[in-house]
């Protein structure tokens, strides 16, 4: 790596084989993603080589260390439920026995604490933090720990209802416009359906730190996202900005859908706002957490049907 381009490119790359790593983990077990795990490893610490306080790195690699965990549980548990992000089911907690399941939460905390070390209000690093604590049976800490993910982001539901379960107490409601901590700026765009009374979603979700990448994306599924108008339960139609040291802001995009006379649909990007982002927007490659809800760099796609 010789330049900043090619930094940015690594990361871009290293985070799209992380979203496949975590979505492979759901399934996989540990030994079958070992060679993929060495491979991520292997480009984060060549990006450390270079940059060696890099904090998307390290975010990465503890997001890594939550998916080998991942793939743990999964064939400990099963997958009937998310181990991470089910609101109503905590974690039962591993045996003590399981030697190999404790020694992979404890190296989630403490690829978490590095990454926290870093960057204090890494809300990614710091759920996972939690996470792993609660699955080790450290119940006092993860409360705590997931106390720390409230100060950063008080809408993480998720964090909300494990303190509330661990601390056998019921919290308000966060009122709406409280500043959340994250540290970079971000764009996020949602183009979904809800197809399925349990949430299931059938659309994508982009994550991005500059406006062209949003408005590309935005029109290049917009007639799609059209045509399954009246196919679901609910549809999702918007923009998120989150700008470090300010409210998040939203917007309704169906506000900004308009036609040609020939009833060609288009995008009037002058009623949208996408306010600039900061000195700091998000890396390339990045995961964050946001609202209780995971989001990679780029595009995910959503199709439970």
């Amino acid at each position: 790596m010789d330049s900043l381009t090619d930094l940015e490119a690594a990361r871009g790359s290293a985070g799209s084989f992380l979203q496949y790593y975590w979505e492979a983990a759901e399934h996989d077990t540990v030994e079958e993603l070992e060679d993929d795990e060495a491979e991520i490893r292997a480009a984060y610490t060549a990006i450390q080589a270079v940059a060696p306080d890099d904090p998307a790195s390290l975010t990465g690699l503890t997001l890594l260390q939550l998916g080998t965990l991942r793939a743990h549980l999964n064939d400990e548990f099963g997958t009937s439920e998310d181990h991470f992000d089910y609101e109503h089911t905590p974690p039962v907690g591993l045996d003590e026995e399981d030697e190999q399941g404790r020694e992979l939460a404890a190296e989630v905390v403490r690829a978490a604490e590095r990454a926290l070390a870093l960057q204090g209000s890494d809300n990614l690093a710091a759920f996972s933090r939690a996470c792993a604590l609660h699955w080790l049976g450290e119940h006092e800490a993860a409360a705590d720990a997931y106390r720390d993910v409230l100060r950063i982001d008080p809408y993480d539901h998720i964090a909300k209802a494990r303190m509330e379960q661990l601390e056998g107490v019921e919290l308000p409601e966060p009122p709406g416009g409280l500043v959340t901590h994250h540290p970079h700026g971000f764009h996020l765009l949602e183009m979904t359906h809800l197809i399925g009374h349990s949430g299931s979603a059938k659309g994508w979700v982009w994550l991005f730190s500059d406006p062209a990448s949003v408005r590309s994306a935005a029109e290049g599924c917009l007639e799609t996202w059209l045509a399954g108008l009246g196919h679901g339960l609910d549809h999702e139609c918007g923009i998120w900005t989150h700008v470090p040291g300010s409210a998040d802001k939203g917007f309704a995009l169906r506000e900004a859908i308009h036609r040609t006379a020939e009833g060609r649909p288009f995008i009037d990007w002058s009623q949208v706002p996408l306010p600039d982002l900061g000195l700091d927007p998000l890396p390339a490659g990045q995961p964050i957490r946001w609202q209780g809800q995971l989001h990679f760099f780029g595009v995910t796609e959503h199709d439970d049907s």
